[in-house]
C-alpha cells in the first residue's frame, strides 16, 4: 500500500511540472523576406525544390522555430514546416531552405526540410514564413517553372516589393558569375534583376 502510495505521490508529481513554452524566433513582419523559390524541374541534373529568404533585421537572428507554411491559393493543402534545429542567420544575408534531407543537403543550401514534408512545391501556391503568432512575410505565385527559379528581382529586396507579382521573374540563366553550381537560380545569393 505505501509502495502505491509513493508511486502515485511521484506520478502526480511528475505531471505537476510545466510543459515547455514553443520555440519561437523573436521576429517582427518583413524582417525576413522571401527571395527566391525553385520547384520541381524538368532537368535532373538541377538542384532540389527549395525556398530563398533575406535577413532585413538588421541583427542577427536565431532560425530555430521558424515556419514555413505552403498551401494552395485557396489556402487548402497546409503544410507547416517547422525549423527544429538550431541555425543562425547574419544580417543582410541569405538563407536557402531546401526540401531534401538535412544532412543530404548541396553545399549552397543552409537547412533541409524533407522530414517535414517530403513532397513538391505546388504549381500555383502561397509561401509563409511566420514565428508564432506573428506573419513575417508571405509570397503568393503563379505557375512556378520548371526550367530554373521564380526570383524576385527587385533590390534591395524588401517585404512590400515582393508583393508586386511584376517584381517577380523566372531566372532560368544556367551558368555564369550570378550560379556557381552551374544551374539556373543563385541560392544564397542576391538575384539579378528583372528584365
Amino acid at each position: 500500500m505505501r509502495a502505491a502510495a509513493l508511486a502515485c505521490a511521484s506520478l502526480a508529481c511528475a505531471c505537476a511540472v510545466e510543459p515547455l513554452n514553443e520555440v519561437c524566433p523573436a521576429l517582427d513582419e518583413g524582417e525576413l523576406v522571401i527571395t527566391e523559390i525553385q520547384g520541381p524541374q524538368t532537368d535532373a541534373t538541377t538542384l532540389p525544390q527549395w525556398i530563398e529568404i533575406t535577413n532585413l533585421s538588421g541583427r542577427e537572428l536565431e532560425l530555430v522555430g521558424l515556419h514555413v507554411v505552403l498551401s494552395y491559393l485557396d489556402g487548402s493543402g497546409e503544410r507547416v514546416l517547422v525549423l527544429r534545429q538550431q541555425r543562425t542567420l547574419p544580417a543582410d544575408a541569405y538563407f536557402t531552405l531546401a526540401l531534401v534531407p538535412d544532412n543530404d543537403r548541396p553545399a549552397d543550401m543552409d537547412y533541409g526540410l524533407a522530414e517535414e514534408y517530403d513532397g513538391d512545391l505546388y504549381g500555383d501556391g502561397i509561401v509563409r514564413i511566420e514565428a508564432c503568432d506573428t506573419l513575417v512575410d508571405a509570397v503568393v505565385y503563379r505557375d512556378l517553372t520548371k526550367a530554373g527559379t521564380w526570383a524576385l528581382g527587385a533590390m534591395p529586396p524588401d517585404a512590400e516589393a515582393n508583393d508586386a507579382a511584376d517584381a517577380w521573374c523566372v531566372d532560368d540563366t544556367a551558368a555564369g558569375a550570378d550560379s556557381p553550381s552551374g544551374v539556373p537560380g543563385t541560392p544564397g545569393k542576391a538575384n539579378p534583376p528583372c528584365g
